[in-house]
Order: C-alpha cells, then sequence, then structure tokens
C-alpha cells in the first residue's frame, strides 16, 4: 500500500486524493480475492501428490503463475475486452477504467461497479491459473520438489521465502502494472503543454539558462558561447542589445 502511495505522490498530472484512494481500494480488495485463490490452488495442487513439505512451494510456484499469467488475462480482458463492449453500447460505467465521474463528481457507484467487475475479471483469470497448475501438475511437480529440497531442514526460513519474500518481491512489480493500467489515463491539452513549454521557455530566458552554443568569428574560430555571444555579434555589449 505505501508503494502506490510514493507512485501516487510522483505522477504527473496526479490524481485528485479521493480518485486515488478508490483506486488504491480496488487493487487492495481484489488482491484479497487474488490471494485467497492461489492458497485454494496450491492446495488443490498439493492434494495430488507429494510430500507433506511442499505446500509452500506449490504456494510459491502458483504465486509466480499468478503474477505473471494472472495479472498478463486481467489486463487483457478488462482492457481489450470489457472496456471495448461497454463503449460499444454506451455504458459509461464500464466505459474507462478509474473515471468514477471526476472531478465534476465522484459517483461511488461508478465505483462498486469497477470494483465488482475487476474482482470477478481477476477471479476467472486465477481459475486459468488454477487449470493450468492443475493440467500441467507432472510438468511443475519436480520443480517444486527441487525448490522444496534446498530449504530441507530450514522449515521456517523457506515459509518465509514463500509466503512473504516471493509475494512482496511479484506484488510490487504487479501493483505498479496494475495501477497505471486501472487509473483514468488524463490527457493534457496540446494547447496547455504549448503554453506550460512557452512558461518554461519565457523563465531560462529571464535567468540567462539559454543553452549554451559556440559560435565562430569571422576568422572560423570558436570565440564565444550562450546567449551573451549575441549582443557582441554587432559590435555592442549584451546590454544594448537586451536579453534573448
Amino acid at each position: 500500500f505505501s508503494l502506490l502511495i510514493v507512485k501516487w505522490r510522483c505522477e504527473r498530472p496526479r490524481r485528485l486524493t479521493k480518485v486515488w484512494i478508490f483506486d488504491a481500494l480496488k487493487q487492495c480488495i481484489s488482491a484479497g480475492f487474488q490471494h485467497l485463490c492461489n492458497v485454494v490452488i496450491a492446495a488443490v495442487a498439493r492434494s495430488e501428490g507429494g510430500e507433506g513439505d511442499e505446500e509452500c512451494g506449490w504456494y510459491m510456484i502458483s504465486f509466480t503463475i499468478d503474477a505473471l499469467l494472472g495479472t498478463t488475462l486481467s489486463l487483457i480482458i478488462l482492457k481489450y475486452g470489457l472496456e471495448p463492449a461497454a463503449k460499444q453500447i454506451g455504458y459509461r460505467a464500464l466505459a474507462v477504467s478509474g473515471d468514477y465521474g471526476q472531478p465534476d463528481n465522484i459517483n461511488i457507484k461508478w465505483w462498486g461497479i469497477q470494483l465488482t467487475s475487476w474482482v470477478i475479471i481477476n477471479v476467472l483469470a486465477r481459475i486459468v491459473c488454477g487449470a493450468v497448475v492443475y493440467g500441467a501438475h507432472d510438468l511443475i511437480y519436480p520443480l517444486v520438489k527441487w525448490t522444496s529440497s534446498l530449504f530441507k531442514g530450514h522449515g521456517v526460513e523457506f515459509l518465509l521465502l514463500s509466503m512473504v519474500g516471493t509475494p512482496v518481491f511479484l506484488n510490487i512489480i504487479q501493483l505498479i502494472i496494475q495501477d497505471t493500467c486501472l487509473k483514468k489515463q488524463e490527457q493534457i491539452p496540446r494547447e496547455a503543454t504549448r503554453e506550460r513549454e512557452a512558461v518554461a521557455y519565457q523563465d531560462l530566458c529571464n535567468q540567462d539558462k539559454l543553452p549554451l552554443i559556440r559560435v565562430p568569428d569571422s576568422d572560423g574560430k570558436f570565440i564565444a558561447s550562450g546567449p551573451q555571444f549575441i549582443g557582441r555579434v554587432n559590435g555592442s555589449s549584451p546590454s544594448e542589445n537586451g536579453r534573448l
């Protein structure tokens, strides 16, 4: 959650506080459902056979598959399935992820609809991940067994790695990607962009911080650089010609 705060504070343009809270809650609630799905997948895979200390290995492998395959499937369904369909039928609540009617009005109902749809999408994607783990059980099991053997006699360390270390690392990447895709993509008007560039350029001129250039004299030698040279081209001082 703290990662989302840092990302929000650094983004430009920054989302409204209420909008960011809704976006963050959407991720936190869906992450809880993802965790439950991963536990179920690991338990089902473990029940297919193996030693008693391999459940942590199954959880770590299933979580990795979830982070890679599950997240990709969820975003594909959202961006190339749900949103285009909502735009096609004119259903605004699902047409743009992260759009809750701001900035004029925050529509909590829209957020609830988007939250529900995102949770359903995540559960469907995790069902696919579970099917992959179940179907490829015999192929994945040697990897699980090898991973578990590395921590033979170190059950606590293996538990921390599989239940804390791996999820935290993968969640950092997952949260950054999901937050970028789930938030409303704000478009800065071209006129506003040009106005900002003009203001920034004027500030540079006022501070005599224009980009330095090297200019040759009549003999072809580089004798000056920067905006101060402008005044000397005509044989006068910069003050006589003014600033750029």
